[in-house]
């Protein structure tokens, strides 16, 4: 599989993650656009099914599956990190939001598509567009914190511990933000 560079024209493009490609209308609900994906999602297409719409996809030149710049890829890790949604993104996660971002600033509105919640509350951070292809889509943006589960202290950014005792942190909401 030949990697391109992300650095493109912008028209419609879209973004692709794993949920997208593992909807059995992915073909129909993806024409009209330019679609991009990072290595990892392709390499999480686990079933000859899917594989095949994947391959269609491909081979029709309208998914290119591209490397995705590191320093995107540090500044999503920081904005996760500092959301709190760390916790719950794949590195898979991480580098499709990358690619949105490193097309965004490149000039280019892309279309993100995908059906993971947090992907989309971290994507609205950048104000890069999102699109379900099965799930509704969030309506607000979710403000994370992490209780202590022996102190209860609390902290608005992610850490692997508590530095007061040293228990663990559960992550809770912390409040909404409308889009």
């Amino acid at each position: 599989m030949e990697e391109k560079s992300a650095h493109v024209r912008c028209n419609e493009y879209a973004v692709v993650d794993t949920s997208a490609l593992l909807v059995n209308n992915a073909v129909q609900y993806l024409q009209g656009y330019r679609c991009f994906t990072v290595p990892k999602v392709i390499q999480e297409v686990k079933t000859l099914r899917h594989r095949a719409g994947a391959e269609v996809l491909l081979d029709a030149k309208v998914l290119d599956v591209v490397e995705v710049a590191k320093d995107c890829l540090r500044e999503v890790l920081e904005a996760a990190k500092k959301s709190g949604d760390i916790t719950s993104l794949s590195e898979t996660d991480l580098e499709v939001l990358a690619l949105a971002l490193q097309l965004k600033r490149q000039g280019c509105d892309p279309l993100l598509v995908t059906d993971d919640y947090t992907v989309q509350n971290l994507a609205s951070r950048f104000k890069i567009r999102c699109s379900s292809i099965k799930a509704k889509g969030i309506e607000k943006r979710i403000r994370w914190r992490y209780r202590c589960t022996a102190c209860a202290k609390v902290y608005y950014k992610f850490l692997e511990e508590c530095p007061i005792c040293g228990h663990k942190l559960k992550r809770e909401v912390a409040g909404h933000e409308d889009l």
